[in-house]
């Protein structure tokens, strides 16, 4: 009779235990066993006053529609085929400007935005209607070494990006700055890159002689000396201060400077063509798949 009554005494105290934890309890196994009788996502367990509801973890867009809250955006300005669901909170801010196919064709865009805001383009999505290419990646500073790796861009209020049709000369995407012109004069960029380095400042040439000097003057902007300049071969001054016509020259003396960087990117993206040389709807998406512009020709 004694071990029956301790029976029934633990047979209660489990009881007690179970009703206060039991929404746990259940909580915890009820994923496995509601997976194993149907399998059907998401659902709910209660127990007694208390609710669990497992809810899946889903992508940021389903079929193309997003999960995210509409962008408060006047319903005129929503491209025809999309709904306010479909804008991305970036709309209007960054605009397709001008866009040409063909093998020297080019897509141009840019930032307008508070001057505090940048956005990162990478992996953002320019499609038409018969194909689509991801923006990539572009080296910010690029080093005289050439060993600059690429990362992400993140465009800030009046800069803007050139995606030609073609290979980069150097096997990088890149911003331009006050030096790159001079790269032209070692690679055969198409298009070309500006030549719009700095000129040599004649305070720094002064001490040179008057041949030196001469010839330095004529080189303008971003050109590279010649392999035999017209100095004379005993002139070690001028021929040193030669040495340092270049790149890596350019890039010592300016890129501390503030205004070294330019606001222009260059992405070249390949000889591909996914638009169609006559006319064509071309769309810029983020990286949810989201609208940023649109613009037709």
């Amino acid at each position: 009779m004694a071990h029956f009554f301790g029976l029934v005494v633990l047979i209660a105290i489990i009881g007690v235990v179970a009703y206060s934890y039991g929404g746990h309890l259940f909580t915890r196994i009820g994923p496995r066993f509601g997976d194993a009788l149907s399998g059907i996502q998401p659902y709910s367990v209660s127990v007694g006053l208390r609710e669990r509801t497992r809810v899946e973890s889903r992508p940021d867009t389903v079929l193309g529609v997003s999960s995210t809250p509409p962008v408060a955006v006047d319903p005129r300005d929503i491209p025809e085929g999309f709904s306010a669901q479909d804008i991305s909170p970036h709309f209007g801010k960054v605009q397709l400007g001008s866009v040409s196919a063909g093998p020297s064709g080019r897509i141009s865009l840019y930032a307008n935005f508070k001057d505090d805001e940048s956005v990162n383009i990478t992996r953002w999505r320019i499609q038409g209607n018969d194909g689509s290419h991801y923006i990539p990646q572009a080296v910010n500073v690029y080093d005289p070494s050439g060993l600059s790796s690429e990362s992400d861009i993140f465009l800030k209020n009046g800069e803007f990006v050139n995606l030609y049709f073609t290979s980069s000369a150097i096997g990088k995407n890149i911003r331009l700055n006050k030096c790159i012109g001079y790269l032209q004069g070692a690679n055969q960029f198409s298009p070309s890159l500006p030549l719009s380095c700095p000129y040599i400042d004649r305070g720094d040439i002064r001490h040179l002689t008057g041949t030196c000097q001469n010839y330095l003057l004529s080189l303008g902007g971003c050109r590279l000396p010649a392999a035999n300049p017209p100095v004379p071969f005993n002139d070690y001054a001028c021929r040193a201060y030669l040495d340092t016509i270049n790149y890596r020259g350019c890039f010592d003396r300016y890129s501390k400077d503030s205004d070294f960087l330019s606001r222009e990117w260059w992405v070249w993206i390949g000889s591909t063509q996914f638009l169609d040389p006559s006319h064509d709807r071309v769309l810029l998406l983020d990286r949810l798949g989201l609208l940023v512009d649109e613009y037709s020709y």
